[in-house]
């Protein structure tokens, strides 16, 4: 499996300066019946930066 290396969403808790420190990721599709861009997709593994 491929390690994800960037990680470009600031307010992500596993982003430690743009560098993913998840594990690995879940990705999945953002409502739309059939994927066809990146734009259709979302990050399951999103958790949300605590202050």
């Amino acid at each position: 499996m491929s390690k994800v290396t960037k990680c470009m969403c600031e307010e992500c808790h596993h982003n430690n300066n743009f560098k993913c420190t998840a594990d690995g990721i879940e990705v999945k599709s953002s409502g739309d019946l059939r994927v066809q861009t990146s734009d259709g997709t979302a990050c399951n593994t999103f958790k949300m930066r605590q202050s």
